[in-house]
């Protein structure tokens, strides 16, 4: 997504933002899955997708070589979704945010259960929350399986909100029973921890209805099974915490301004884009106004530090460098498809809105 015009209207894709800096390219957004499959010699592994209603539908096929390699290219989901490979009746599950490059590596004999996946942070995430899934023992005690959902929250969801792979762990079937149960009074917390998330970081996303039906029917049911009116406290939503060094090398923690008696807001941009000395005068007109009473954070995905670091030493609010650019993790935390975008922390440290323009910022502080 590139930067929006002076007066930030327009929407693409954060890749092409950084890339236009330096670049143009052309052509469909398009995902695609490369894979190494040992003793796969012209095997069909075909590529499939769910319906939202449980049902796997096949999409596209290829053929492996006789070294087991295949390659997949289909366009990118308009949402993150996940998808997945089948061959001879097994399956490896993928994440797919948009247009992206992900490697499998596995074998004919232990399709599905020994593999390793590669290309992006989620991939990488899933493939870990599969084999921990893999290790549980067949006769788990039901406090083991308390504490290891616990666990998986912890890892792979609390700090992932809006993350697709937080809707598949939800999802995820073991042994032919959900790992997460909305029946199950103890496991509503998770679902309503990642609805939240998703509500507020991807409320346009299908995936969020879903979710929030799930929660609401859940706390419905438990509400008329206690004969009263109850409501689920989900667990605290902490900072989507970032880490990164500002023009003097100095790392700046978000989670050290969020909470401290003053909103929050949190700036993803190109500091180097040549819109952006007409965005920053917008920014420091809204900051002047609010008097100190907020504290900004603004995230740069620029391709030059130098030329980063020339265009914030003068910005009177914590600006720090990201250089992962357009791979940026914390932009795939928050979920941003759009520069500029800006997320809103309440005074008392809760993520409760985004902006995608200057005039949507000032309304909502």
């Amino acid at each position: 997504m590139k930067q929006k015009s002076a007066y930030f209207s327009g929407r693409s894709t954060l890749a092409a933002a950084v890339l236009a800096l330096s670049l143009c390219g052309c052509g469909e957004a398009r995902f695609k899955i490369n894979g190494d499959i040992a003793g796969a010699d012209n095997k069909s592994i075909v590529l499939e997708k769910s319906d939202f209603h449980g049902r796997w539908i096949p999409i596209d096929s290829a053929r492996t070589s006789s070294s087991g390699s295949f390659s997949i290219s289909r366009p990118a989901p308009a949402a993150p979704e996940i998808f997945r490979l089948e061959l001879e009746g097994k399956y490896i599950y993928l994440p797919i945010d948009s247009a992206e490059t992900v490697n499998v590596e596995s074998s004919l004999a232990s399709f599905g259960t020994e593999f390793s996946l590669s290309g992006t942070p989620k991939a990488e995430m899933l493939e870990r929350f599969e084999k921990d899934v893999m290790a549980l023992p067949d006769n788990i005690s039901p406090d083991s399986l308390s504490a290891f959902k616990k666990s998986v929250y912890s890892k792979y969801m609390r700090d992932g909100q809006g993350s697709i792979v937080s809707y598949y762990i939800l999802t995820k079937l073991v042994g032919g029973k959900a790992l997460f149960n909305p029946g199950n009074d103890d496991d509503l917390k998770y679902f309503a921890a990642v609805a939240t998330g998703f509500k507020e970081l991807r409320p346009n996303d299908p995936h969020t209805a879903l979710l929030e039906k799930t929660s609401i029917d859940g706390i419905r049911r438990k509400n008329a099974n206690n004969g009263k009116r109850l409501e689920i406290q989900a667990e605290e939503l902490r900072v989507i915490d970032i880490d990164l060094p500002d023009e003097n090398g100095k790392n700046r923690k978000l989670s050290e301004l969020v909470g401290n008696g003053k909103p929050t807001v949190v700036i993803f941009s190109l500091l180097t884009h040549p819109d952006s000395p007409a965005l920053n005068l917008e920014l420091s007109k809204l900051y002047s106004r609010l008097g100190g009473n907020v504290n900004f954070y603004q995230v740069s995905l620029d391709p030059d530090q130098y030329a980063w670091r020339e265009a914030a030493k003068n910005l009177p609010w914590v600006t720090v460098f990201d250089p992962d650019g357009q791979y940026s993790k914390a932009a795939q935390s928050y979920n941003v498809y759009d520069i500029p975008t800006y997320f809103i922390y309440t005074a008392g440290g809760d993520l409760s809105d985004r902006a995608q323009t200057i005039d949507e910022l000032r309304k909502k502080l």
